[in-house]
């Protein structure tokens, strides 16, 4: 039996360097090339939480709150691997020189995945405390969340009709 085969990153993109356009909250594309936030889930582009009892578009708010991380300038993008869907993964950093996937963590915009990067779950835990974000209301984690798991106000019902015979 073979061995399983290890992602490996993109040898012609160790490094990417430019202007980006965010997909969502930890998607950016360079031009042709998307690039998926290293160590870092944000909250999916559709994905509803519930803060104070109401329910937000906290996707919608994790894509601009990665959007205004990134600003006019360039990024640059160290890439570390590459996912399943054979998307390279990276740290990245803004012109300014910040982490934008630590700092979308500590917004409490997206949950660290420590088995990455295990120095964000410092960031996430201060998050979480100071209740940040999603932090401060519920909300699925966007791995399970985009398995389909949703929260009691979000779940659809779907109603068979059926025809009297």
């Amino acid at each position: 039996m073979a061995a399983p085969t290890v992602a490996c990153a993109d040898p012609v993109y160790d490094e990417l360097f430019g202007k980006v356009r965010p997909v969502d909250g930890d998607t950016l594309e360079f031009g042709f090339k998307r690039v998926d936030l290293w160590g870092a889930d944000a909250l999916e582009r559709f994905q509803r939480c519930v803060l104070n009892g109401q329910t937000t578009a906290c996707g919608a708010d994790a894509w601009q709150v990665i959007t205004n991380l990134i600003g006019t300038g360039n990024v640059t993008c160290k890439v570390q691997g590459m996912n399943r869907y054979k998307r390279n993964m990276a740290i990245c950093r803004n012109a300014s020189g910040m982490d934008i996937g630590q700092a979308m963590i500590a917004r409490g915009m997206a949950v660290a995945r420590t088995d990455e990067m295990p120095s964000y779950a410092r960031v996430e835990s201060s998050a979480k405390q100071s209740r940040t974000g999603a932090w401060a209301g519920e909300f699925i984690d966007p791995l399970l969340w985009r398995r389909g798991d949703r929260l009691p106000e979000h779940q659809i019902k779907i109603h068979r009709w059926q025809r009297d015979e």
